[in-house]
């Protein structure tokens, strides 16, 4: 079986790759021609743009990934099967049920790979592709993956580790100036912005620099009218969905101890979780598919019903997710009732064919 498993599995990778490759590619391409409206404003140009999109590109994949192995898969085991290879197969002694595991070998690779995608190639893209277009639409702002993020608001330069999707901002320096002379350094756990557009700042440390001797002061929360433009920030803060698996973790943490709504960042975990564990599902869904259309003709159209069965998963997880939000549901079950629909069609199909 070594020989036929790798076959079929370079069959279905490769069809996977390219149905990936084509919806990527089609979603970059809408994606650039909406970043034309913003062509102009600032240092944003069409060069930019483009660099935002490509770096985009990973996300895209990750999240399309699902989709495009079912379609894949109905490609390739779909040509297997037009040009009678997997009747061959079957002659020779080979059960539904191996060529099934064969599937399954190439599903495990592609989840390793989805996972590695979500968890390392995304995020720092992501990051990199919201900094891009935020430092080219404004130039009050320069940016570091090192030292977090730098603003400008008169006198005051501000230095912000992380903003959050909320853009709350963790961990905020400010440097006072006059004339070229630091007076004085304020430092805040955080910082909300509240309805009437003044920031209210928490656990702040202060120093302040007299001629010949500091003052330091802590209090325990502040408003200021003036901090940040939170317009600017919404560019920067990158959004749940493309953060690693850890800092998701950690996000989740912080707005526990600080009692903030943590179900978005949770959510975003829980779709991080399932994500790898669709793609394997989505591979065994195709294979009713497949060999249903070998017994009872009509191959067109146990294509299409598997391809709309593949679009009908992405929706179904996309309005999951907001009826969940939008009702109090646990951000798990929002998540899992999508995955466990689609398994339970997966086996029931199984069982159909074998």
């Amino acid at each position: 079986m070594s020989l036929i498993a790798r076959y079929i599995g370079k069959t279905v990778l490769l069809n996977t790759l390219l149905v990936l490759l084509v919806l990527v590619a089609l979603t970059g391409i809408f994606g650039f021609i909406g970043e034309l409206d913003d062509v102009g404003k600032g240092n944003y140009s069409v060069s930019s743009a483009l660099i935002y999109i490509l770096l985009r590109m990973p996300g895209s994949a990750y999240e399309l990934f699902p989709p495009a192995v079912l379609l894949g898969s109905l490609l390739g085991l779909g040509a297997l099967a037009t040009h009678s290879e997997l009747t061959v197969m079957r002659s020779a002694g080979i059960s539904i049920m191996q060529i099934a595991r064969s599937v399954a070998l190439i599903g495990l690779l592609l989840m390793v790979l989805v996972a590695l995608v979500g968890e390392f190639l995304m995020p720092n893209a992501e990051r990199q592709a919201h900094e891009v277009r935020a430092a080219a639409l404004s130039d009050r702002v320069s940016l570091s993956s090192r030292t977090g993020y730098w603003a400008k608001s008169g006198p005051l330069f501000v230095n912000i580790k992380s903003v959050l999707p909320d853009t709350t901002l963790v961990d905020i320096s400010v440097y006072d100036f006059d004339n070229g002379v630091l007076n004085r350094v304020i430092r805040a756990e955080k910082a909300q912005q509240q309805d009437n557009g003044h920031w209210q700042l928490e656990s702040i440390k202060r120093t302040t620099f007299h001629e010949n001797s500091l003052q330091n002061e802590s209090v325990t929360s502040e408003i200021w009218p003036i901090l940040v433009n939170a317009e600017l920030l919404k560019g920067l803060s990158v959004p749940a969905e493309s953060m690693s698996a850890s800092n998701l973790v950690n996000q989740i943490r912080y707005l526990k101890r600080n009692q903030l709504d943590s179900r978005i960042t949770e959510l975003a975990l829980w779709t991080k979780i399932t994500n790898p564990i669709s793609t394997l599902i989505m591979l065994m869904l195709s294979l009713p598919f497949v060999f249903a259309s070998q017994r009872a003709g009509g191959v067109g159209q146990k294509m299409f019903i598997g391809i709309l069965l593949g679009i009908g998963y992405f929706l179904l997880n996309r309005l999951m997710t907001h009826l969940g939000l939008a009702n109090g549901l646990s951000p798990a079950v929002s998540t899992l009732i999508p995955l466990t629909l689609f398994s339970l069609l997966a086996i029931l199909g199984l069982r159909r064919i074998t």
